[in-house]
Parts: C-alpha cells; structure tokens; sequence
C-alpha cells in the first residue's frame, strides 16, 4: 500500500492540457508535491502544466513506482497491458465506465483485473477519486486544485470511502468546516482488488493514522475484516449504504456492491466495536468528536450546564433515548452549587445556571459549576450549553478552560451570533471540547462515550 499512499514517482496516463478537464486536475495537484519523477502521458500533447509529455507509458525514462489512469474505460486494458510490459506494479484506474454500469462493464473490469494478475500488479479502483495524503501533501485525484489549497491540513484522521465524486465533495466540505486533519484519504470505488482490508491492515502500523472513519457499501471479505479491525486496535467510524433494499439497488448502481444482510452486518458491527454513523455529517461530527476526545475517559453519566430550562430538557430527553443517563448530583456537590444560586433556586442536573448568572456573572457561574460537576463520582461526561455574541465569547472561553483539567470528555452546544460562534470553536476545540450547534448532534456524539 505504502506505493499508493507515498509513491516517490508517478505517471498520470490522460494527462490533458485542458485545465477544464479532470486529467490536467490530476498533474496539477500533483505537482504541487512533485517536483521531478512525475510524467504527464498523452499522445495528443507535448506538454503538460510545464511538464513534458510522453505518448505512451512504454516511452517513460523508468518503470514508476505508481501510474494513475483517466482515459475511457474502454482503452483502459491496452494502458495496462503497457504497464504491465514497463514493469509497472502500481495501477489507480480512477476512470468509471465499469462493474458499476452493468454487464459490459463488469466484463471490462474483469478483464483488467486479469491483466493485471498476470504481471503480479495490484489495482486501485476502478470508478474512484483517488487519493490525497495530508501528511505528506500528495493530492492524486481529480478534485479542482483551488478546493485543496490553504485548506489541507495533516491530522490523524484516515478516511476509506467506497465512493468517487463523493468522497471528493466530502472532503472539501471537512477542510472547509475544519472538522479535523487528515492523514490519508482513499477513495476506493469498484474495489477489483485494492479494498478496504489492504488499507485497515496498512493503517494499522501507520503512525500517521490515529482513527479510521468508512463510507462502505458493502465489506468484502468478513472475516479478513474481523481481523483487520481487531489488530488495528484504533477508533473506527462507519457509515454503512444499503441497509435498505432499494438503497441495496443503488449501491448496486453506483459501485457494484452487493449490500449483506442488514440486521446481521449491525450485529457484526457492534460485535467488533465499530462506532456508527448515518448520515455523511454524522460520520463527520462522530469522527471529530473521537479524534479531540483521545485520552479521555468515558461512560454513562452525563453532567450538563446550561443556561436555560428548554434545552436541558431537549438534551436529557436526548441522551436518555441514545442510551446514556442523567445522575443525580450528590448532596455534597448541590450544597456546593447552592451557594451561587439565589436562595429560591433548586439545583440539580441538568443544572440550569440562569439564576446563578444573573447573581453571580457568566463567568463564575459557568466556572464554578464546571469544577464542581467535573468532580462528581457518578459523572463521566460533561454537555455544556452556551449563548454566544461578542460579548460574552472571552469570559465564556475562559470558564471553559477548567474543563482542560480533568480527563472527562466534554462537548459543548451553542447558539448565537455566527461569527462568535465560529471564534468560539477555534478556541474551544483546542481545548479538546468539539463544538456543536445541533443538540442531537452532540448528544450522539456524547452517547460514543458509553462504550
């Protein structure tokens, strides 16, 4: 794998000298990290984003370690045949026109796949975007140069996705939002021989890699991944297409898998202790969550601070569906708490701060709460709730640095001014506190805690 994911020299074979077309994308972005050893091949131009071009794989100066093809599915087989004679055991088809679009296409595919058996040549794809390395800043794939730039940034998040066009989208949309750094992004497609077991067993020696987050339609060999999941011994984040019959049908129309059993693939899930999610900005948000709350310890016992009766009602109604529990606050902690409250307040969890704050302030109301809360036996977790504006977003990022003292996760919903709210989560997560701005995205984001 370590020739996809780090190749020291590549050909793009339907390089193009249009910067409209995906095969210009390709050696664009490439020659952002390449600066030799990468060779535009194409018999209709001499030269490419300033690099010269080559006719035909056979006329390379070396058999490069990786050759990414974007031609038409149909003059795919005769690119192979010409790697397979340059001793060229690397191949990324990111072309579509194969298994995905019925018969005809899965013969195609099958027989590249013979092809490339015979010269002891692995394939990536086909029907794929590619790859992006963050780490090392590699962007093998189609997607527009301009969408990566400035927004790439290296984490330990590695990404599987059995998808083409969007695993692309995807991704824009994580460094854009800023969800979390990636390590590696692989988009997979058809899997006619690189699938997502190469990458799990490859991901787990990797120390660039800290948790896998999946987009899988279907697993291709069960046991292989049983195995591959257990050793990784990392995070692992799933959402899974076609657990429904006619989402079955489209998986069927979009990559070629064959969707298992539904309620058996769960039970298969849960028993290997992958995290799920369903939806694409779920699995983004759970991801985030796992990747910041590293370290950290977990359980049912959730304390929330809030600064109003409504949505402490909303987030216990929440998690108590999702699994997790509500405690009561020990006489200890409420005493305690008592103190900042007016004297008519009862306290308990959730604990509603409003009265505290027009006694005390935001700050120390927040504060106090939070290092009380935070030293109670029967919690394990911390929700915070916060309204925030341009006023408030200083005093409130201060009181929330107590939670950087204790090794309980802890996430925070916020509503407010936009702009605040955006500052806000640059400050917090930093702390390791993921910000949301959806209650029921939080608390299932909390509910991974419970193990």
């Amino acid at each position: 794998m370590k020739s996809f994911l780090q190749p020291e020299s590549v050909a793009v074979v339907g390089a193009s000298s249009d910067p409209r077309k995906g095969g210009y994308a390709i050696v664009s972005n490439l020659k952002e990290k390449f600066s030799d050893r990468l060779y535009p091949v194409n018999p209709g131009s001499r030269e490419v984003c300033g690099l010269p071009c080559f006719r035909d794989v056979t006329d390379l100066p070396e058999p490069v370690e990786l050759a990414i093809i974007f031609v038409p599915s149909e003059s795919v087989p005769d690119v192979l045949e010409g790697c397979a004679s340059k001793g060229i055991r690397r191949v990324m088809i990111q072309s579509a026109g194969f298994a995905e679009t019925g018969k005809r296409g899965l013969e195609l595919q099958n027989r590249c796949k013979q092809i490339a058996e015979k010269a002891n040549m692995r394939l990536w794809g086909p029907n794929c975007m590619g790859i992006v390395n963050g780490c090392s800043g590699m962007v093998a794939s189609f997607i527009r140069t301009d969408a990566w730039q400035g927004r790439l940034r290296c984490g330990d998040v590695s990404l599987i996705v059995q998808s083409g066009m969007l695993s692309a989208g995807f991704l824009v949309q994580i460094m854009n939002e800023g969800y979390f750094g990636v390590s590696k992004a692989c988009s997979i497609g058809n899997r006619c021989d690189v699938n997502e077991c190469d990458l799990l067993e490859y991901f787990r020696d990797d120390p660039e890699t800290g948790v896998v987050a999946m987009y899988l339609e279907s697993v291709s060999d069960a046991a292989r991944f049983r195995k591959a999941i257990t050793a990784l011994n990392k995070p692992v984040l799933l959402l899974k297409g076609g657990t429904t019959s006619r989402g079955a049908d489209a998986a069927r129309s979009h990559t070629a898998s064959l969707a298992q059993d539904s309620a058996l693939a769960e039970g298969f899930f849960r028993q290997i202790g992958i995290h799920r999610a369903f939806d694409f900005l779920e699995l983004a948000d759970l991801t985030k969550a796992v990747t910041l709350w590293k370290g950290k310890t977990g359980g049912k016992g959730v304390g929330v601070v809030t600064f109003s009766g409504a949505s402490a009602t909303v987030a216990t109604d929440h998690l108590i569906q999702q699994g997790m529990d509500v405690p009561f606050l020990s006489e200890q902690c409420k005493s305690a708490l008592a103190q900042i409250f007016p004297s008519w307040a009862e306290v308990e969890n959730p604990v509603d701060l409003w009265p505290a704050i027009e006694r005390t302030g935001r700050m120390s109301a927040y504060r106090t709460a939070l290092e009380l809360i935070i030293n109670e036996s029967c919690v394990d977790a911390i929700f915070v709730h916060a309204y925030v504006d341009s006023t408030i977003l200083a005093p409130l990022s201060e009181a929330l640095e107590v939670l950087q003292q204790t090794g309980k996760a802890a996430a925070l919903w916020v509503i407010g001014d936009a702009n605040a709210i955006k500052m806000l989560r640059t400050r917090v997560e930093a702390m390791k506190i993921p910000l949301f701005t959806e209650i029921v995205r939080a608390v299932r984001a909390i509910s991974l805690l419970a193990g």
